[in-house]
C-alpha cells in the first residue's frame, strides 16, 4: 500500500496557530476531507487524532523517521523533529495509532528524505537528498535482500529544499456556478458526513446526512453552502462551523466559533470546498 507523505506545515499563542495549520494540511493530504472517509469511515474517524500526534514535534529541525509493521503493511512517520529519539518515538506512535501490530523503526534521518519498500517480510529502506533517490535506494535494498515485487510503502522528507520532499497542498480549484455542499455531524460519537459539488441544496443535505448516518448515532445537519468552503471544528461535543470562499478563512472561522463555544482544543474534523 503506497502512502504518500505531504507536508504538515505545522495548537497555544503562535504555537497553537501553527499546529492548527499543520493539522489542516495533514487532514487535507490524508484524503479525509475530499470524500475518502465516505468509503473508509473507520480510518478517517481517527485521522484528526493521528494528525495531532504527527504535528506535535513539528519544527524547523531536521530529524525524521519511518516505522513499519510487516504483518499488516502499516507505516508511521515523522519529519522536521528536533532530535532523533523524538522522531523515532513519533513515527512509532503514528504507526501504532494507524493499527500497526508490530511496528518497528526501520530508519531515521537528518535533513534528508527517507523511504521504505517491502515485499512481504522483506524490507528495504533508503535515505537521500530527495524523494526520488531515497525511493530508488529503498527499492534496490529490498530487491538485494531477495524481494521480487518490492513496492514503496512509505516516504517522508525532512529536508525542506529537497525535490518533491515536502509539499503544501494546492489551493482548491475555482468553484462552479452551482456546487452545493453540506456538513452533518454527530457530536456524541464524532460521526461525520458531508457532500460536495451537488446540483441543489436538498441533494447536498440529504447525502451529507446519509453519509453521517453510516457512522454516527445522533447526526445533525450543521450547514449547507454553494460555491464555498466549509469547515467543522470540534473539541469533544463542542463544535464550530465556518463558511468562506477561502479554505483557510473557513478553517479559522470554524476554530474561532468552536473556542467561543467553550472548546479548549478545537481541531478541524471536516473541511472541504464544494466546487
Amino acid at each position: 500500500m503506497y502512502r504518500q507523505i505531504v507536508t504538515l506545515s505545522l495548537l497555544g499563542g503562535g504555537v497553537a496557530a501553527a499546529q492548527s495549520s499543520c493539522i489542516v494540511d495533514c487532514m487535507y493530504g490524508s484524503g479525509c476531507w475530499s470524500g475518502y472517509s465516505v468509503q473508509n469511515p473507520s480510518a478517517c474517524n481517527v485521522q484528526p487524532e493521528l494528525c495531532r500526534i504527527q504535528c506535535e514535534g513539528k519544527s524547523k529541525a531536521g530529524w525524521g523517521a519511518i516505522a513499519y509493521s510487516k504483518v499488516d503493511k502499516i507505516s508511521g512517520w515523522s519529519f522536521e523533529v528536533t532530535d532523533k529519539a523524538s522522531a523515532e518515538n513519533l513515527a512509532l506512535r503514528f504507526c501504532v495509532r494507524q493499527g500497526g501490530k508490530k511496528c518497528v523503526v526501520e530508519t531515521s534521518f537528518n535533513h534528508l528524505c527517507g523511504s521504505l519498500a517491502a515485499d512481504g517480510d522483506i524490507v528495504g529502506w533508503g535515505t537521500a537528498g530527495d524523494k526520488s533517490a531515497a525511493q530508488q535506494r529503498a527499492i534496490a535494498e529490498c530487491t538485494h535482500a531477495g524481494g521480487k515485487k518490492c513496492a514503496i510503502e512509505a516516504w517522508a522528507c525532512s529536508a525542506p529544499s529537497s525535490d518533491g520532499g515536502t509539499h503544501t497542498p494546492t489551493a482548491p480549484p475555482a468553484p462552479k456556478a452551482i456546487a452545493w455542499g453540506a456538513i452533518a455531524y454527530s457530536a456524541a460519537d464524532m460521526g461525520a458526513g458531508w457532500s460536495q459539488g451537488k446540483p441543489d441544496r436538498a441533494t447536498a443535505e440529504k447525502e451529507a446526512m446519509a453519509a453521517c448516518g453510516q457512522r454516527g448515532k445522533s447526526c445533525v445537519l450543521y450547514t449547507a453552502f454553494n460555491k464555498q468552503c466549509g469547515v467543522l471544528a470540534a473539541d469533544g461535543k463542542v463544535t464550530g462551523v465556518g463558511i468562506a470562499a477561502d479554505f483557510r478563512a473557513a478553517m479559522q472561522k470554524a476554530t474561532d466559533e468552536c473556542k467561543r463555544a467553550g472548546g479548549a482544543r478545537c481541531v478541524p474534523h471536516i473541511a472541504f470546498c464544494s466546487n
